[in-house]
């Protein structure tokens, strides 16, 4: 029985727009929405992993983050839908600020964030589920012995259904 999703936010969830944090830009791709409504009414957790090289490359800073994050939530809310937490990596081993400069498992296709996840829910690999639209999500959820499938041309309500019906 899965009890929670892993899903990448860009390509995924959201049009990549390449180090997009203007709230303006939140464009949601097929079915995304109401992938999150059917896998909240069964209860099944939805968390958000996602690299964010942007703030090590100085192109944003992390606050700007949070607050796309929270513009998400917002937009979700007033459609009755709900992510449960959000987990990103700002580090990058090329990044030109110096705090956020190094490499980091948290960095897909490290699978820091994913075991951050299953440790703070209580969640067991084998009870979740990732969809990701690169080899690195597919290896951080190898990694992490996590059943994986990248992103079909689908929508993802109808990919999410398939998955759990």
């Amino acid at each position: 029985m899965i009890k929670a999703f892993f899903l990448d936010r860009d390509g995924v969830l959201i049009k990549n727009y390449h180090y997009n944090v203007d709230s303006n830009k939140i464009k949601w791709l097929k079915g995304a929405i109401e992938a999150i409504k059917i896998l909240n009414k069964r209860k099944i957790k939805v968390i958000v992993v996602t690299n964010q090289s942007g703030i090590a490359r100085g192109l944003f800073k992390e606050k700007n983050l949070h607050t796309f994050h929270r513009n998400m939530k917002k937009l979700l809310l007033k459609k009755k839908a709900k992510i449960d937490k959000f987990y990103f990596c700002p580090f990058h081993p090329k990044g030109v600020i110096k705090k956020y400069k190094k490499k980091s498992n948290l960095r897909k296709p490290g699978n820091g964030m994913l075991r951050i996840a299953l440790r703070q829910f209580k969640l067991k690999p084998n009870n979740c589920f990732m969809i990701g639209d690169k080899k690195t999500d597919y290896l951080a959820a190898k990694k992490t012995k996590i059943l994986f499938q990248y992103k079909k041309q689908c929508s993802l309500d109808k990919q999410i259904k398939s998955i759990i019906y």
